[in-house]
């Protein structure tokens, strides 16, 4: 358990109760065949979640079908696209994050192949695609931050960084930020395409470019270009607050585009607590306090919203209420405080009191499309990534949370 989030005896128990049934589930839904092999919501999420279930307890995990899956998404890679949410990026992220579990057997030629298909196949000047880390540039950088680990890899973080500095906005300030290329999918005006559009989420946004570079500043020969990168994007972001959240308690802090005073959801993918978790993490890496100390005004905030205000409708990492519990132990880990660890503990009553009264339907995902809640037993929003997120309540491992930017 972590030294931060104290939970009860019998919440204990719930939870764990409620991993093995998910655990359940998810090896049911592999050995139906169905699921894609991407990591967001397909056999690669599943795997990742299968995984660290296994380390929790072996007991309630169906070694047969983990191996068989596994065999069947290493036999597949060559057949991949290469972007984080389907594709290679997060296939080779999860095998990866297995190969260094065990040390002593570790295998650093394993993905070799793919450094270099990844330094080759992103080298571009200027970078002409997404940017972001669903589909874009960004998503190659958590392969890239978990290779680096044990192997020398400023040749392909070199490629992103590149990439990054080609699409950079400079302002005549020192600020910097991306806005969204014309033709992306992401981009809220599509009418305007030639119009700067500044996005303010993780999964999206400039967040998300500064989280993708906080690993590169400790590869000594980028170290200065990603640090000017770095420091004027998080110039740029703390600038764009809100003018209307200090006054107003339930108000969000930032929205979810730059220059818009729009009310932003909380979660993973958009919204004040990982945008407070960003800053936090560049403040301690830059040694910059004051990106901590807004971090930590802005988290604080976040504390004051409930399920309504901050459009809580399911329980899933990407912008449920398991994400909640999540984001808000770690940010808590980050910057110690109270109020943060407090409101991790709601959120895990809040999921728990769910599961009382609808059982595993209260896990469900909502359905934007349909407007019902349905299974789903992905890693961004369905039953894997709560389990994962259920376990770090209790064993505080949050190192996968890297393959989303988070750590």
């Amino acid at each position: 358990m972590s030294e931060h989030l104290i939970i009860t005896e019998s919440q204990r128990r719930e939870i764990t109760d409620i991993i093995s049934l998910l655990a359940a589930r998810v090896s049911e839904n592999l050995k139906s065949g169905e699921a894609q092999n991407g990591l967001l919501s397909g056999i690669a999420g599943q795997l990742l979640f299968l995984f660290k279930a296994h380390q929790f307890d072996e007991s309630i995990v169906d070694e047969d079908v983990f191996g068989e899956m596994l065999e069947v998404l290493q036999e597949q890679l060559a057949d991949q696209s290469f972007e984080l949410s389907n594709g290679l990026a997060g296939q080779a992220w999860v095998l990866e994050y297995f190969n260094q579990a065990d040390q002593a057997d570790y295998d650093p030629t394993l993905l070799d192949d793919v450094d270099d298909l990844f330094t080759e196949a992103l080298n571009h000047n200027p970078w002409p695609g997404e940017i972001e880390m669903v589909l874009g540039l960004c998503g190659y950088a958590p392969y890239a931050a978990r290779r680096a680990k044990f192997s020398d890899q400023h040749k392909l973080y070199g490629t992103i960084v590149s990439g990054l500095e080609s699409t950079a906005t400079y302002f005549d300030n020192g600020h910097i930020a991306w806005s969204q290329p014309a033709e992306s999918v992401y981009r809220f005006d599509t009418d305007d395409k030639d119009k700067p559009e500044y996005n303010l989420g993780l999964a999206h946004g400039v967040p998300g470019m500064i989280a993708a570079l906080l690993p590169a500043y400790h590869i000594p020969s980028l170290k200065a270009r990603v640090d000017k990168l770095l420091s004027g994007a998080c110039d740029w972001l703390m600038t764009h607050q809100n003018s209307a959240s200090g006054a107003d308690a339930e108000h969000s802090c930032y929205g979810s585009c730059a220059g818009a005073e729009t009310h932003s959801r909380l979660g993973w993918c958009y919204g004040d607590l990982t945008i407070a978790m960003i800053l936090a993490r560049a403040g301690h890496a830059l040694d910059r306090p004051s990106y901590v100390e807004h971090a930590l005004e802005v988290a604080v905030h976040a504390t004051k919203r409930d399920a309504e205000n901050a459009y809580i409708n399911d329980a899933g990492v990407c912008h449920g209420f398991v994400g909640l519990a999540l984001i808000f132990n770690m940010l808590n880990d980050l910057m110690p405080h109270p109020a943060l660890k407090a409101r991790s503990i709601y959120w895990i009553e809040y999921g728990l009191q769910k599961f009382r009264e609808g059982g595993i339907k209260s896990l469900y995902s909502y359905n934007g499309v349909t407007k019902e809640h349905e299974e789903e037993f992905g890693f961004l929003m369905g039953y894997s990534g709560i389990g994962c997120a259920l376990i770090s309540v209790l064993n505080d491992d949050t190192s996968w949370t890297e393959c989303l930017l988070m750590s």
